[in-house]
Formats: structure tokens, C-alpha cells, sequence
């Protein structure tokens, strides 16, 4: 009876024939399609345009020449020169063995019944045009993408899925992704008519084989990878469904396509087919949109970084790949916008084109983004392969230098049997001594397989799992778990603890058969990854605990992280009592310092969790500080007659210590602040804030004493601020009857008048009359300034974070920069203005980090009452 192991040997045998059979169909069919896209682009045979197309035995499309000789659409040929038609094929072959100037006689049934007689004249293809149904003329760009898309790309994507499909071949999603790297092969749909005659049932139905497996294989992709969907735990039927009827579906093409090409009797009624033709449409749109749903499902639900980044990057490339397929073969013939994309050149080379993003996304996923983890695989299949090739060049080398050196001379310069015998003999048993199974070479070749496959073939690839399971597993108690059966799975070990460091004291945390004991000394004195064995004296553990106690662990794996001990694998003995080998040792260690880097991880992760938690906390905390400051600035400017306002901040912070205010006063006045509190952040908004309170309120409360009313601001907040916190301030009211301003500058930025003097120059006066800042100093003294506006004057009041934004250069833009860009654009509105400005500073700034907050308030004078 078959033991399970010989029944997976046999299962993986079976598998590799597939292989292997699968390999050398598609490379024939790669090298064969190659060979003859190159001959039909370069027209290397001189061969003959088509003056019709069959489909069957049934004529469409017949060109002029056709047309004039009798032939029309919709006849059926009966003969072509003599022979009968029994479908396309034989018309592939006339045609391919045809030259310039021949003719071909064809016998037709004509849509009444009547017979003709039919002869046609073939003409050849002009010069530096490719074999196509509609000549193109062939130049450099056209003959990059036919070797990039038909013959290059196509190569290396199958080299991509053979080489994961030997790598795994037990694994489904190796065979899927084998099958859409194949695909690429059928980006070539008007290559049949230039393939080579004995070729063309190998060109039929791997054509149809790749392009209707697929649709399929990109579905249960989507099912099974990079892990299964909700959606196969919930119907996993559905997948055997879809095999079902893919096999039936490929079945029914191969009798459709031997029904045209060779046996038209088989199925007289050649439309009755063509249902074969609209499912497969149909169902590939399905198969994408399906694909697509289960991405994005996935996506959402995926449990790591680098899933979601694989997900990301399939998404990405099957979008623009299969998305493509959808609108020029599906979206732009349903809406009647073209009849046949294969017949408009440019848009099939454009559709070609996008078709490969998918299959090279694939290839970088796989290759990359290390979805399979097959890298390993071929690294050591490399290896393998080169040092057992070395052994037989040299069992080669070694047999041509005995027959060269020593064989040749022998029997030229020796004549005489009895001197040349001796060497006769010592020749055939040295190279006996090649030949034999127990030879030298064959010692060295059994070497290499052990090497090679059995110790560093299983410890890359339980290296390479465990390095996946540890970035995917934050739990430490899963990535323990995980870890401590793998171990015991391979090394055949019955009895594993883990103890990891609490408190700063060594628990267990888990443990495999009965719980195993580990000396402390050994525990709390190593800082090393090197596996500790019961029969070692290790030096840094003294004298008395270099080795292990009977009833103690045979062997102790530090699980180390980057600074310290995290806490060790105690194992026991192996259940074939076999001693650990060194290779065993380097592979515990490795294994040890990649589970104490993931224990590490998980915790970093978790602190990250918690902070990332508090972080979110504070940044809705400042999103609210911003809202709330927002509203604080003036949501709608007031209407003055003959003046326009305009005015702006932006902060660093997102909230900051800017501030500025247009307030309407009792009399029709208008009141105009702008100021800067110091410090950014928070507690500046918080500072800008009560400056805003107290000024709204003592506009209400107070007269027209601007002096008054500053010196109020001042003591309200020294009061209400830290003793380092102080504003810089500036206050005017503009009574629009009188043209009259009165304002007050309280260690502000001095605004700017700007006045356009008749010779078209402009005055400049500054407003700088006030005193110091609010908030110092207890008590404060203030001086009010007074000046007239006219029409067209224009008041700029901004901040020092505009004034002095600086550029890489670590130079400052000035007052001078603001007043340049206000002047060039006088002419507009107030708003038109405050944009200028900032326009003009961004470009001045570049690319340097902006570290002060930015305020602009401009007033425009237009026209001013007529007693003013």
C-alpha cells in the first residue's frame, strides 16, 4: 500500500511531466511564432496579398481584384487549383507557397446555387511593407514594439512562469501565474496567416489554449492569492465550477476552430459557432470584473504592509493592462464606435502595448515584491546547477586527457602488444574508476546533492518562510507559537520551551511536550545568538554552569534582539537521539535572531500603535484649534462705500499667532487690525484669541481715543498672557464721510500708504506712529497718527512672516518685494492684490520650508464721499 510520502513523490513526478510537456509546446510555439512574425514583417518570402478571407470554406472581405474576377461575399468555395476546399487551412497552404504574378482558380457556389469558375491574379506586397491584410509600411518604431510585445516580452515572461511553476510546482497559484505569463504569447492575433503551413495546428490551439485558460487562471488567482478571498472560504465549489466550464468552453473552440481550418463538413452551419466566439467575451469580462472586486477586497482586508503593497501593485498594473482589453475589445465595438480594433493598426499597437503592464506588474510582484518567495529557489538551483555541471566537465575533461596524453601516444609511438597492453589495462580500470558508481566524482556529486538539498535548500527556504511569518505575525504569542512547531516539525524535536524575559526575570511562555528548565546563569549572562549545547563549557557563563543539567534542555537558542536578550528556545533531544550538527546550530541561530527581531518588531509595533493613537488624538485636537481659529478670523468683510477689502493668513501649524479684523463701528466707521503674537502654535491661537475678545469688546465700549483704547489692550493682556508672551499690534478706523484714517501702532510692522503721484510713480508713507508692543510691559504710553485718503490709495498692513519669508539662499524677501507686487497690480481689486503678494512670495521661496506665519490685509480707496 502507498505511504503518503510516495504518493506526493509520485504526485510531484506527474506534476514536473506537466511541466516539462507544457515547457516545450510553449518554447516551440514562441521560437515557430518568432520565426514567423519576422518573415511576415520583413516580408522575407516575397509572399502575395490575400484577395479574400475564409471563414470555413465561406468568403468575406474580397479585395477589387477579386470583385472583378467574379468573387463575392458570402460564396462558398468549393475548390482551390483542384483541390477541394475543406477549410481555411488549405488556402493557408496555396497562399504560402505562391509567388507574384501566379493565379489561383478557385471552383465557388454562388448564393443561388449556381457553380463559377474563378480565376484571380495574386500581386505581391510593395516594397518595405509587412504581410497584413491591409499593408503597413514598416518603420523603425513598428519594428521595436514587434520585437518588444511579440517576441521579447513574451520570452521572458514565460522563462518568469516556468521558472516559478518548477519552483513550486505543487503550489496552484505557481500553475495560475504560469498560465497569465503565457498569455503574452497571444498578443499576436494576425500572425496566422504568416505562419509557416506544417506549423499551423501548433500555432490553432496553443493560441486558443493560452487565451481562453487565462480569464479563468486570473479569477482563481484573485480566489487564492496572495491568500485565500471570503469569498472561496464561503463557496469553495466555485472555483471547481469554473474549471468546469473553462474545459468545456476550450473543448467546444478546438471542434469550432478544426470545424474552419480543417473539417468544414464536420458542422456544415459555420455561424452556429460563433456563440463560442460571444461567451468567451462575455465571460472574460466577467472573469476581469470579478479579478477586480476580489483585488480590492482583498485590499481592504489585508493583513500586512507588504500584502497590501503586492495588492496595490496588481491592481495598479491589471487596471491599465485588462482594463484596456475591456474598452478597445469590448466598450468601443458595443457602442459602435469601430467595428474591428485589429483592423485600425495604431489602436491595436497601443492596446498591445497596455496589454503587457499587466503581465510585467505580475513579473515584478513575483520577482520583487517576493510574493512567492522563489528568489531562494533559483539561487540554489543555480548553484546546484553550476557546481554538478563543474563535476561533469570534469569526469569529461579528465577521460579526453587520458585519451590524449596517454592513449594516442601509447598506440602511435609503441607498436609492440607487450608494452602497449600494460597501459591498455591501467587505462580501462582509471577510467573504470571514473564510470563507477562509488568513483571519486560520483562521492563528490552525492556530496553536492547533500549540499545542495539538504541542508541549505531547507534551510533558505525555512529561513525565507520564517522571515515572511514574522513581518506578517504582530502577535508575539502567534509568532512564538508559529515558530516553535515549524522547529519541531523539521529537527523532529518532542520537547521545546520558550522562555522570554518579564519583568525583567526569564518565564516560560510556551512550550512544546513537558516544560524544559535552562540554568539562569547562562540566561542572564549571554548576550550572544550562538546556540549553547549541554556538552559545551562556555567561558562566559564560569566553571560551574558550562554545562547543562541532566533533566535540563539539550540545547538553548538566544532569541536576540538588537540590544538585548529577549529570552531563548530551550529544546530537548531529537527523537532519533541523533546529536544537532553544525548545520543544525546555524540554522537555530539564524532562526533565533530573526524570532527575536519579530518580537522586538511586535513591541516597537505596539509602542508605534499607542503612539499613533495618542498622535491621532492631538491631530484632531489642533484640527479642531484650526476650525475654531478659522471662524475667528472675519468670515465676511464689511461693505464700505468706495473702499474694497481684502485680506488672508496662512500658518505653519495650522493654527498660529496671526491675526487680522475688519470691524464695522458705530458712525459708518470702519475698523482695521492686523496683528502677531509671539510664539507659534497653539498657545500663540490661544494668546490671538483673548486679543481678539478684547478688541471687539472695547470697540463697542469705548470712544474714538485710540490712545484710550490701546492702553486698555495693553493692561488686559499683561494680565491675561505668561510674562514672555506680547503682541505686536496695529488699529486704525477709517471714517469714509471725512476720507479721514486715525490709527494707533503698537510695535507692528509699519503698514504702507501707497499714493500714485500724477507722473505715474507712487508716494510712500509709512504708519508708524504708536508706541510698544501690548503685553510687555505693565503700563504703556501711545501716540495716535492721523492721515487723509483719496481715491486710488492703496493701504497694505501685513506680518513680519511675509516680509522676511526667505529662499534657500537663506535670503529675505523684504518690504520692498510686497510693495513691488502691489504695485503691479494696483489696478485690480483688494483681492487681486493680497494673491499677487503671495503669489510673488511663493515664487521668491521656492522650495524652502516656510517658518512663520503669513497675514495680508489690504485696503483699496475707489472713490471717497465729495466732502471728504
Amino acid at each position: 500500500m502507498p505511504t503518503p510520502a510516495s504518493s506526493k513523490a509520485a504526485t510531484k513526478h506527474v506534476l514536473y511531466a506537466l511541466l516539462f510537456v507544457y515547457a516545450g509546446i510553449a518554447t516551440t510555439y514562441q521560437v515557430v511564432n518568432a520565426v514567423s512574425t519576422t518573415i511576415g514583417t520583413f516580408n522575407l518570402r516575397n509572399q502575395v496579398q490575400i484577395p479574400f478571407q475564409l471563414y470555413g470554406n465561406i468568403v468575406f472581405r474580397p479585395t477589387a481584384a477579386a470583385i472583378h474576377a467574379g468573387l463575392a461575399a458570402r460564396d462558398t468555395v468549393l475548390t482551390s487549383n483542384g483541390v477541394p476546399c475543406t477549410g481555411a487551412a488549405v488556402w493557408q497552404r496555396i497562399r504560402w507557397y505562391a509567388r507574384p504574378g501566379d493565379t489561383i482558380s478557385l471552383r465557388v457556389r454562388k448564393q443561388d446555387g449556381t457553380k463559377q469558375t474563378v480565376t484571380i491574379p495574386l500581386e505581391g506586397y510593395p516594397a518595405g511593407y509587412s504581410v497584413d491584410d491591409r499593408p503597413v509600411r514598416m518603420a523603425a518604431p513598428l519594428e521595436i514594439l514587434i520585437f518588444l510585445s511579440i517576441i521579447l516580452v513574451p520570452l521572458f515572461c514565460l522563462a518568469l512562469g516556468l521558472w516559478v511553476a518548477f519552483a513550486r510546482p505543487s503550489d496552484p497559484n505557481a500553475w495560475f501565474v504560469l498560465i497569465l505569463l503565457t498569455y503574452p504569447q497571444a498578443f499576436n492575433p494576425g500572425a496566422v496567416r504568416n505562419w509557416i503551413p506544417d506549423w499551423l495546428s501548433l500555432r490553432l490551439y496553443w493560441h486558443l489554449t493560452v487565451q481562453f485558460l487565462a480569464p479563468p487562471a486570473l479569477f482563481l488567482l484573485g480566489l487564492l492569492f496572495p491568500e485565500r478571498s471570503r469569498l472561496d472560504k464561503r463557496l469553495p465549489w466555485l472555483k471547481w465550477l469554473v474549471i468546469a466550464l473553462t474545459g468545456v468552453t476550450v473543448l467546444a473552440e478546438f471542434i469550432a476552430e478544426y470545424n474552419v481550418w480543417y473539417d468544414i463538413s464536420l458542422l456544415p452551419r459555420v455561424d452556429s459557432l460563433r456563440f463560442v466566439d460571444l461567451n468567451f467575451v462575455w465571460s472574460t469580462i466577467l472573469y476581469i470584473a470579478l479579478y477586480w472586486v476580489l483585488l480590492f477586497d482583498k485590499l481592504r482586508m489585508a493583513s500586512s504592509p507588504d500584502a497590501r503593497r503586492r495588492l496595490q501593485v496588481l491592481l495598479a498594473g491589471s487596471v491599465v493592462g485588462l482594463g484596456n482589453i475591456l474598452i478597445v475589445w469590448g466598450l468601443l465595438p458595443s457602442l459602435g464606435i469601430i467595428r474591428d480594433p485589429n483592423d485600425i493598426r495604431w489602436l491595436l499597437s497601443l492596446a498591445i502595448v497596455l496589454m503587457l503592464f499587466f503581465p510585467l506588474t505580475l513579473a515584478y510582484v513575483v520577482i520583487v515584491q517576493r510574493a512567492m518567495d522563489v528568489r531562494i529557489l533559483l539561487r540554489m538551483g543555480s548553484k546546484y546547477l553550476l557546481a554538478s555541471t563543474t563535476v561533469k566537465v570534469f569526469r569529461i575533461a579528465g577521460i579526453a586527457a587520458l585519451i590524449w596524453f596517454i592513449a594516442v601516444p601509447l598506440f602511435t609511438r609503441h607498436r609492440d602488444p607487450l608494452i602497449a597492453a600494460p597501459w591498455a589495462a591501467a587505462l580501462l580500470l582509471f577510467g573504470f574508476l571514473f564510470l563507477k558508481k562509488r568513483s571519486p566524482t560520483d562521492l563528490l556529486q552525492h556530496w553536492i546533492d547533500r549540499k545542495f538539498f539538504r541542508e541549505s535548500y531547507d534551510a533558505e527556504v525555512m529561513l525565507s518562510q520564517l522571515a515572511k511569518t514574522a513581518q506578517t505575525i504582530s502577535d508575539p504569542a502567534a509568532l512564538i507559537r508559529t515558530v516553535s512547531h515549524r522547529i519541531s516539525d523539521v529537527l523532529h524535536v518532542e520537547r521545546l520551551t520558550v522562555l522570554l524575559r518579564i519583568n525583567g526575570n526569564f518565564e516560560p511562555a510556551y512550550a512544546i511536550g513537558p516544560a524544559l528548565a535552562a540554568p539562569a546563569g547562562a540566561i542572564h549572562q549571554t548576550h550572544s545568538s550562538t546556540p549553547v549545547l549541554n556538552s559545551v563549557s562556555d567561558g562566559r557563563y564560569g566553571a560551574r554552569e558550562g554545562r547543562i543539567e541532566p533533566e535540563s534542555a539539550e540545547l538553548l537558542v538566544p532569541l536576540s534582539g538588537r540590544t538585548q536578550l529577549l529570552g531563548m528556545m530551550a529544546l530537548g533531544p531529537k527523537r532519533s537521539e541523533a546529536p544537532y550538527t553544525p548545520s543544525d546550530l546555524r540554522l537555530l541561530e539564524s532562526v533565533g535572531v530573526q524570532t527575536g527581531l519579530g518580537l522586538e518588531l511586535s513591541e516597537t509595533a505596539a509602542s508605534l500603535a499607542a503612539a499613533a493613537v495618542e498622535r491621532a488624538r492631538i491631530a484632531r485636537e489642533i484640527e479642531i484649534a484650526r476650525e475654531v481659529q478659522e471662524r475667528l478670523f472675519p468670515q465676511r468683510l464689511p461693505l464700505v462705500a468706495g473702499v474694497n477689502l481684502a485680506g488672508f493668513c496662512r500658518t505653519v501649524f495650522g493654527v498660529g499667532g496671526d491675526y487680522y479684523d475688519a470691524i464695522e463701528i458705530y458712525g459708518d466707521r470702519l475698523g482695521l487690525a492686523i496683528g502677531d503674537v509671539s510664539g507659534k502654535g497653539i498657545s500663540a491661537a490661544l494668546l490671538m484669541a483673548s486679543l481678539r475678545a478684547c478688541l471687539r469688546t472695547m470697540t463697542l465700549t469705548t470712544s474714538a481715543d485710540l490712545v484710550h483704547l490701546m492702553s486698555h489692550m495693553n493692561r488686559l493682556i499683561y494680565e491675561a498672557s505668561a510674562v514672555n508672551r506680547y503682541a505686536t499690534f496695529f488699529f486704525g478706523i477709517f471714517d469714509p464721510a471725512a476720507g479721514r484714517f486715525d490709527y494707533v501702532n503698537a510695535g507692528h510692522n509699519p503698514p504702507v500708504l501707497l499714493r500714485r503721484s500724477p507722473s505715474g510713480e507712487y508716494d510712500r508713507v509709512l504708519l508708524d506712529c504708536g508706541g510698544p508692543v501690548i503685553g510687555l510691559l505693565p503700563r504703556a504710553s501711545y501716540e495716535q497718527g492721523s492721515l487723509l485718503f483719496y481715491p486710488g490709495d492703496l493701504l497694505l498692513a501685513y506680518t513680519d512672516g511675509i516680509s522676511e519669508a526667505m529662499n534657500s539662499a537663506e535670503q529675505e524677501w523684504g518690504e520692498e518685494g510686497i510693495i513691488l507686487a502691489a504695485q503691479r497690480t494696483s489696478d485690480g481689486t483688494a483681492e487681486d492684490i493680497v494673491k499677487a503678494i503671495f503669489a510673488a512670495a511663493d515664487v521668491f521661496v521656492g522650495k524652502a520650508a516656510q517658518h512663520d506665519d503669513m497675514t495680508v490685509l489690504v485696503m483699496k480707496c475707489s472713490a471717497l464721499n465729495a466732502n471728504a
